[in-house]
Protein backbone atom coordinates (compact mmCIF):
# COMPACT_ATOMS: atom_id res chain seq x y z
CA UNK A 1 0.00 0.00 0.00
CA UNK A 2 1.19 3.50 -0.77
CA UNK A 3 1.93 5.80 2.15
CA UNK A 4 -1.05 7.79 3.45
CA UNK A 5 0.79 11.08 2.89
CA UNK A 6 0.72 10.65 -0.88
CA UNK A 7 -1.61 13.04 -2.67
CA UNK A 8 -4.79 11.50 -4.12
CA UNK A 9 -4.70 11.08 -7.89
CA UNK A 10 -8.44 10.44 -8.25
CA UNK A 11 -11.65 11.51 -6.53
CA UNK A 12 -14.98 9.71 -6.51
CA UNK A 13 -17.83 12.23 -6.26
CA UNK A 14 -21.10 11.21 -4.63
CA UNK A 15 -23.86 13.29 -6.29
CA UNK A 16 -26.84 11.43 -4.79
CA UNK A 17 -27.79 14.48 -2.72
CA UNK A 18 -27.67 16.88 -5.69
CA UNK A 19 -31.06 18.27 -6.66
CA UNK A 20 -32.47 21.45 -8.21
CA UNK A 21 -31.04 24.81 -7.18
CA UNK A 22 -27.60 26.11 -6.37
CA UNK A 23 -26.16 22.67 -5.58
CA UNK A 24 -26.51 21.69 -9.24
CA UNK A 25 -24.38 24.67 -10.19
CA UNK A 26 -21.81 23.58 -7.61
CA UNK A 27 -21.60 20.20 -9.35
CA UNK A 28 -21.28 21.76 -12.81
CA UNK A 29 -18.63 24.31 -11.93
CA UNK A 30 -16.36 22.14 -9.82
CA UNK A 31 -16.37 19.54 -12.60
CA UNK A 32 -15.60 22.26 -15.15
CA UNK A 33 -12.63 23.60 -13.18
CA UNK A 34 -11.31 20.54 -11.35
CA UNK A 35 -7.53 20.44 -11.84
CA UNK A 36 -6.23 18.81 -15.01
CA UNK A 37 -4.25 15.60 -14.63
CA UNK A 38 -6.67 14.18 -12.05
CA UNK A 39 -9.56 11.79 -12.42
CA UNK A 40 -13.13 12.48 -11.30
CA UNK A 41 -15.60 9.60 -11.19
CA UNK A 42 -19.17 10.84 -10.72
CA UNK A 43 -21.73 8.61 -9.02
CA UNK A 44 -25.52 9.25 -9.05
CA UNK A 45 -25.55 12.49 -11.06
CA UNK A 46 -29.02 14.00 -11.76
CA UNK A 47 -30.78 12.40 -14.72
CA UNK A 48 -30.70 15.49 -16.96
CA UNK A 49 -27.22 16.71 -16.04
CA UNK A 50 -24.33 16.59 -18.51
CA UNK A 51 -20.59 17.14 -18.13
CA UNK A 52 -19.94 20.80 -19.05
CA UNK A 53 -17.71 21.90 -21.90
CA UNK A 54 -14.10 22.77 -21.25
CA UNK A 55 -13.34 20.28 -18.48
CA UNK A 56 -9.67 19.88 -17.61
CA UNK A 57 -9.78 16.70 -15.51
CA UNK A 58 -10.49 13.14 -16.67
CA UNK A 59 -14.24 13.03 -15.89
CA UNK A 60 -16.28 9.83 -16.01
CA UNK A 61 -19.93 9.31 -15.13
CA UNK A 62 -20.44 6.00 -13.33
CA UNK A 63 -24.21 6.24 -12.69
CA UNK A 64 -27.24 8.51 -12.68
CA UNK A 65 -30.12 9.09 -10.29
CA UNK A 66 -33.23 7.09 -11.15
CA UNK A 67 -36.64 6.63 -9.57
CA UNK A 68 -37.68 8.02 -6.19
CA UNK A 69 -35.42 8.95 -3.29
CA UNK A 70 -35.29 5.42 -1.86
CA UNK A 71 -34.39 3.79 -5.16
CA UNK A 72 -31.85 6.50 -6.00
CA UNK A 73 -30.04 6.17 -2.66
CA UNK A 74 -30.01 2.38 -2.83
CA UNK A 75 -28.63 2.53 -6.38
CA UNK A 76 -26.05 5.16 -5.37
CA UNK A 77 -24.91 3.01 -2.45
CA UNK A 78 -24.37 0.05 -4.79
CA UNK A 79 -22.66 2.25 -7.37
CA UNK A 80 -20.29 3.68 -4.76
CA UNK A 81 -19.47 0.21 -3.53
CA UNK A 82 -18.65 -0.87 -7.09
CA UNK A 83 -16.78 2.32 -8.01
CA UNK A 84 -14.57 2.27 -4.92
CA UNK A 85 -13.98 -1.46 -4.47
CA UNK A 86 -10.28 -2.18 -4.54
CA UNK A 87 -9.25 1.49 -4.63
CA UNK A 88 -6.40 2.55 -2.38
CA UNK A 89 -7.56 4.96 0.37
CA UNK A 90 -4.11 6.52 0.26
CA UNK A 91 -4.60 7.78 -3.29
CA UNK A 92 -8.37 8.15 -3.67
CA UNK A 93 -10.91 10.27 -1.81
CA UNK A 94 -14.70 10.26 -1.74
CA UNK A 95 -16.23 13.73 -2.05
CA UNK A 96 -19.93 13.91 -1.17
CA UNK A 97 -21.52 17.08 -2.53
CA UNK A 98 -24.32 16.91 0.03
CA UNK A 99 -24.98 14.65 3.02
CA UNK A 100 -26.14 11.23 1.86
CA UNK A 101 -26.63 7.79 3.33
CA UNK A 102 -25.03 6.40 0.17
CA UNK A 103 -21.50 7.00 1.49
CA UNK A 104 -22.03 3.94 3.67
CA UNK A 105 -21.30 1.96 0.50
CA UNK A 106 -17.62 2.99 0.47
CA UNK A 107 -14.64 2.52 2.79
CA UNK A 108 -12.74 5.49 1.31
CA UNK A 109 -12.03 8.60 3.42
CA UNK A 110 -15.00 10.97 2.99
CA UNK A 111 -15.15 14.75 2.67
CA UNK A 112 -18.72 16.12 2.73
CA UNK A 113 -20.00 19.54 1.64
CA UNK A 114 -22.56 20.88 4.13
CA UNK A 115 -24.93 23.45 2.61
CA UNK A 116 -27.32 24.20 5.45
CA UNK A 117 -29.19 22.75 8.40
CA UNK A 118 -32.57 24.02 7.30
CA UNK A 119 -34.26 20.71 8.10
CA UNK A 120 -33.46 21.45 11.76
CA UNK A 121 -33.70 25.24 11.85
CA UNK A 122 -36.42 25.96 9.23
CA UNK A 123 -38.41 22.71 8.82
CA UNK A 124 -41.81 24.31 8.16
CA UNK A 125 -42.22 23.26 4.52
CA UNK A 126 -40.67 19.79 4.85
CA UNK A 127 -42.61 16.53 5.10
CA UNK A 128 -41.97 14.11 7.94
CA UNK A 129 -40.34 11.69 5.48
CA UNK A 130 -37.91 14.34 4.21
CA UNK A 131 -37.00 15.43 7.74
CA UNK A 132 -36.38 11.81 8.74
CA UNK A 133 -34.19 11.18 5.71
CA UNK A 134 -32.14 14.31 6.30
CA UNK A 135 -31.76 13.44 9.96
CA UNK A 136 -30.27 10.09 8.89
CA UNK A 137 -28.12 11.49 6.07
CA UNK A 138 -26.68 14.33 8.16
CA UNK A 139 -25.99 11.89 10.98
CA UNK A 140 -24.14 9.70 8.51
CA UNK A 141 -22.13 12.66 7.21
CA UNK A 142 -21.15 13.78 10.70
CA UNK A 143 -20.08 10.30 11.81
CA UNK A 144 -18.47 9.13 8.56
CA UNK A 145 -16.64 12.20 7.21
CA UNK A 146 -13.06 13.00 8.04
CA UNK A 147 -13.79 16.63 7.11
CA UNK A 148 -16.97 18.68 6.72
CA UNK A 149 -16.84 21.63 4.34
CA UNK A 150 -19.40 24.30 5.23
CA UNK A 151 -20.49 26.70 2.48
CA UNK A 152 -20.69 29.52 5.02
CA UNK A 153 -19.50 30.43 8.48
CA UNK A 154 -23.19 30.43 9.39
CA UNK A 155 -23.47 26.72 8.48
CA UNK A 156 -20.24 26.00 10.36
CA UNK A 157 -21.74 27.74 13.39
CA UNK A 158 -25.00 25.77 13.04
CA UNK A 159 -23.08 22.49 12.74
CA UNK A 160 -21.35 23.20 16.02
CA UNK A 161 -24.57 24.21 17.74
CA UNK A 162 -26.76 21.34 16.48
CA UNK A 163 -24.28 18.46 16.26
CA UNK A 164 -21.42 19.65 18.44
CA UNK A 165 -18.91 19.20 15.61
CA UNK A 166 -15.61 20.82 16.70
CA UNK A 167 -13.91 23.43 14.53
CA UNK A 168 -10.94 21.17 13.74
CA UNK A 169 -13.24 18.86 11.74
CA UNK A 170 -14.77 21.67 9.66
CA UNK A 171 -13.66 24.26 7.14
CA UNK A 172 -15.55 27.07 5.44
CA UNK A 173 -15.60 26.72 1.66
CA UNK A 174 -17.41 29.42 -0.33
CA UNK A 175 -18.75 28.58 -3.82
CA UNK A 176 -17.81 30.76 -6.80
CA UNK A 177 -20.14 33.40 -8.18
CA UNK A 178 -19.22 33.92 -11.83
CA UNK A 179 -21.93 32.91 -14.31
CA UNK A 180 -20.46 31.56 -17.53
CA UNK A 181 -21.98 31.76 -20.99
CA UNK A 182 -23.67 34.13 -23.39
CA UNK A 183 -26.99 35.62 -22.22
CA UNK A 184 -30.06 34.17 -23.88
CA UNK A 185 -33.47 35.79 -24.17
CA UNK A 186 -35.71 37.39 -21.61
CA UNK A 187 -38.98 35.53 -21.00
CA UNK A 188 -41.71 37.17 -23.06
CA UNK A 189 -43.60 38.30 -19.93
CA UNK A 190 -40.67 40.52 -18.91
CA UNK A 191 -39.78 42.18 -22.16
CA UNK A 192 -40.19 45.95 -22.08
CA UNK A 193 -40.79 45.97 -18.33
CA UNK A 194 -38.78 47.09 -15.32
CA UNK A 195 -38.75 44.00 -13.13
CA UNK A 196 -37.48 42.49 -9.90
CA UNK A 197 -36.30 38.88 -9.68
CA UNK A 198 -36.87 36.67 -6.64
CA UNK A 199 -36.06 32.95 -6.19
CA UNK A 200 -39.26 31.07 -5.40
CA UNK A 201 -38.75 27.30 -5.57
CA UNK A 202 -39.07 26.67 -1.81
CA UNK A 203 -41.24 28.04 0.99
CA UNK A 204 -38.36 29.59 2.92
CA UNK A 205 -37.51 31.99 0.07
CA UNK A 206 -39.86 34.70 1.40
CA UNK A 207 -41.66 35.45 -1.86
CA UNK A 208 -44.75 36.52 0.10
CA UNK A 209 -42.69 39.46 1.43
CA UNK A 210 -41.72 40.46 -2.12
CA UNK A 211 -45.37 40.32 -3.20
CA UNK A 212 -46.33 42.54 -0.26
CA UNK A 213 -43.57 45.05 -1.06
CA UNK A 214 -44.57 45.13 -4.73
CA UNK A 215 -47.82 46.89 -3.87
CA UNK A 216 -45.78 49.96 -2.87
CA UNK A 217 -43.65 49.94 -6.03
CA UNK A 218 -45.98 50.16 -9.00
CA UNK A 219 -43.08 50.68 -11.43
CA UNK A 220 -41.96 47.04 -11.11
CA UNK A 221 -43.08 43.60 -12.22
CA UNK A 222 -42.04 40.74 -9.94
CA UNK A 223 -40.52 37.69 -11.67
CA UNK A 224 -40.60 34.59 -9.46
CA UNK A 225 -38.05 31.94 -10.43
CA UNK A 226 -39.76 28.64 -9.62
CA UNK A 227 -37.25 26.30 -11.25
CA UNK A 228 -40.30 24.26 -12.21
CA UNK A 229 -41.31 23.83 -8.55
CA UNK A 230 -44.39 25.90 -7.77
CA UNK A 231 -45.09 26.85 -4.13
CA UNK A 232 -48.84 27.12 -3.59
CA UNK A 233 -48.51 29.60 -0.73
CA UNK A 234 -46.71 32.04 -3.03
CA UNK A 235 -49.34 31.68 -5.73
CA UNK A 236 -52.09 32.35 -3.19
CA UNK A 237 -50.27 35.43 -1.90
CA UNK A 238 -49.90 36.75 -5.45
CA UNK A 239 -53.54 36.11 -6.31
CA UNK A 240 -54.69 38.02 -3.20
CA UNK A 241 -52.39 41.00 -3.83
CA UNK A 242 -53.56 44.29 -5.38
CA UNK A 243 -50.46 43.90 -7.57
CA UNK A 244 -51.49 40.44 -8.81
CA UNK A 245 -51.27 41.51 -12.47
CA UNK A 246 -47.60 42.39 -11.95
CA UNK A 247 -46.47 39.02 -10.57
CA UNK A 248 -45.05 36.53 -13.09
CA UNK A 249 -44.19 32.94 -12.18
CA UNK A 250 -41.45 31.60 -14.44
CA UNK A 251 -40.83 27.90 -14.97
CA UNK A 252 -37.35 26.42 -15.30
CA UNK A 253 -35.05 28.63 -17.40
CA UNK A 254 -32.06 27.57 -19.43
CA UNK A 255 -28.71 28.76 -18.09
CA UNK A 256 -28.53 31.36 -20.89
CA UNK A 257 -32.03 32.71 -20.21
CA UNK A 258 -31.36 32.73 -16.46
CA UNK A 259 -28.27 34.82 -17.12
CA UNK A 260 -30.24 37.26 -19.29
CA UNK A 261 -33.02 37.52 -16.72
CA UNK A 262 -30.62 38.15 -13.85
CA UNK A 263 -28.52 40.70 -15.76
CA UNK A 264 -31.56 42.65 -17.01
CA UNK A 265 -33.32 43.03 -13.68
CA UNK A 266 -33.82 46.37 -11.94
CA UNK A 267 -32.92 44.43 -8.80
CA UNK A 268 -32.48 40.92 -7.50
CA UNK A 269 -34.28 40.37 -4.19
CA UNK A 270 -33.73 37.49 -1.77
CA UNK A 271 -35.94 38.04 1.31
CA UNK A 272 -35.28 34.48 2.51
CA UNK A 273 -36.22 33.38 6.01
CA UNK A 274 -33.24 31.00 6.03
CA UNK A 275 -30.22 30.33 3.80
CA UNK A 276 -27.10 28.23 4.08
CA UNK A 277 -25.28 30.54 1.66
CA UNK A 278 -27.32 32.32 -1.02
CA UNK A 279 -25.52 31.63 -4.31
CA UNK A 280 -28.06 33.47 -6.54
CA UNK A 281 -27.47 36.70 -4.61
CA UNK A 282 -23.71 36.36 -5.08
CA UNK A 283 -24.25 35.69 -8.80
CA UNK A 284 -26.49 38.74 -9.17
CA UNK A 285 -23.89 40.97 -7.59
CA UNK A 286 -21.20 39.50 -9.82
CA UNK A 287 -23.30 40.64 -12.80
CA UNK A 288 -23.66 44.14 -11.35
CA UNK A 289 -27.38 43.73 -10.64
CA UNK A 290 -28.54 45.70 -7.57
CA UNK A 291 -29.21 43.15 -4.84
CA UNK A 292 -31.50 43.26 -1.80
CA UNK A 293 -31.31 40.60 0.91
CA UNK A 294 -33.05 39.68 4.15
CA UNK A 295 -31.28 40.00 7.53
CA UNK A 296 -30.15 36.36 7.20
CA UNK A 297 -26.43 36.15 8.17
CA UNK A 298 -25.52 33.70 5.39
CA UNK A 299 -26.80 36.10 2.73
CA UNK A 300 -24.77 38.90 4.28
CA UNK A 301 -21.75 36.61 4.14
CA UNK A 302 -22.38 35.51 0.53
CA UNK A 303 -22.66 39.10 -0.69
CA UNK A 304 -19.65 40.32 1.26
CA UNK A 305 -21.68 43.00 2.99
CA UNK A 306 -22.27 44.74 -0.35
CA UNK A 307 -26.02 44.14 -0.77
CA UNK A 308 -28.85 46.33 0.49
CA UNK A 309 -30.09 44.63 3.64
CA UNK A 310 -33.66 44.57 4.93
CA UNK A 311 -34.00 45.72 8.54
CA UNK A 312 -36.53 42.99 9.41
CA UNK A 313 -38.35 40.08 7.77
CA UNK A 314 -41.37 42.13 6.67
CA UNK A 315 -42.81 43.38 3.41
CA UNK A 316 -42.50 46.94 4.70
CA UNK A 317 -38.77 46.44 5.31
CA UNK A 318 -38.32 45.13 1.77
CA UNK A 319 -40.29 48.06 0.34
CA UNK A 320 -37.99 50.42 2.24
CA UNK A 321 -34.88 48.59 1.01
CA UNK A 322 -36.08 48.90 -2.59
CA UNK A 323 -36.24 52.67 -2.16
CA UNK A 324 -32.47 52.59 -1.60
CA UNK A 325 -31.73 51.13 -5.06
CA UNK A 326 -30.85 54.50 -6.57
CA UNK A 327 -27.84 54.85 -4.27
CA UNK A 328 -26.55 51.25 -4.51
CA UNK A 329 -23.08 50.76 -6.01
CA UNK A 330 -21.79 47.43 -7.28
CA UNK A 331 -18.66 46.14 -5.52
CA UNK A 332 -15.48 46.03 -7.66
CA UNK A 333 -14.97 42.90 -9.74
CA UNK A 334 -11.95 41.97 -7.63
CA UNK A 335 -14.27 41.45 -4.65
CA UNK A 336 -15.97 38.47 -6.30
CA UNK A 337 -14.87 34.86 -6.02
CA UNK A 338 -14.53 32.86 -9.25
CA UNK A 339 -15.41 29.21 -9.74
CA UNK A 340 -11.86 28.29 -10.75
CA UNK A 341 -10.59 29.59 -7.43
CA UNK A 342 -13.41 27.80 -5.58
CA UNK A 343 -12.77 24.49 -7.39
CA UNK A 344 -9.03 24.67 -6.72
CA UNK A 345 -9.66 25.30 -3.04
CA UNK A 346 -12.15 22.44 -2.85
CA UNK A 347 -9.64 20.12 -4.51
CA UNK A 348 -7.10 21.20 -1.91
CA UNK A 349 -9.50 20.32 0.90
CA UNK A 350 -9.95 16.85 -0.62
CA UNK A 351 -6.17 16.47 -0.79
CA UNK A 352 -5.42 17.05 -4.47
CA UNK A 353 -2.13 18.90 -4.92
CA UNK A 354 -1.29 20.95 -7.96
CA UNK A 355 0.93 23.84 -8.82
CA UNK A 356 -1.73 26.54 -9.30
CA UNK A 357 -3.68 26.01 -6.09
CA UNK A 358 -4.55 29.25 -4.31
CA UNK A 359 -5.64 28.93 -0.70
CA UNK A 360 -7.83 31.75 0.52
CA UNK A 361 -8.54 32.92 4.07
CA UNK A 362 -11.97 31.99 5.39
CA UNK A 363 -14.07 33.74 8.02
CA UNK A 364 -13.93 32.33 11.53
CA UNK A 365 -17.21 33.73 12.80
CA UNK A 366 -20.76 34.29 11.65
CA UNK A 367 -21.35 37.89 10.48
CA UNK A 368 -23.78 39.62 12.79
CA UNK A 369 -26.72 41.79 11.72
CA UNK A 370 -25.56 45.31 11.02
CA UNK A 371 -21.96 44.45 10.14
CA UNK A 372 -20.59 45.74 6.84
Amino acid sequence: MRPAAEAPTSTVVDCSGVGPGGITRVLTEIVRFWPGGHRLELVAVPAGWDVPDGVEADVRTASRQAGGRGRSIAAATRALRQATAGLDPATTRLLSLSPSIAVAGSRLPVVTVMHDLAFKLWPHDLSVAVRQYRQASYGMAVSRSERLLCVSARTQHDLLGVYGVPAERTRVWHPGSDVAGIPGELPAALRGRSYLVVPGHAAHKGVELAVEALAEHSQYTLAVLTGGQRVEAFERAAAASPAADRVVFLDRLSDADYLATLAGAAAFVMPSHFEGYGLPAAEAMRLGTPTVISPDPALHEATGGGAIRMATWTGAALAAALRALDTWKAPPAAAHRGWRQAAEELAGHVGVRFATARRQPVPEAVPQPGEG
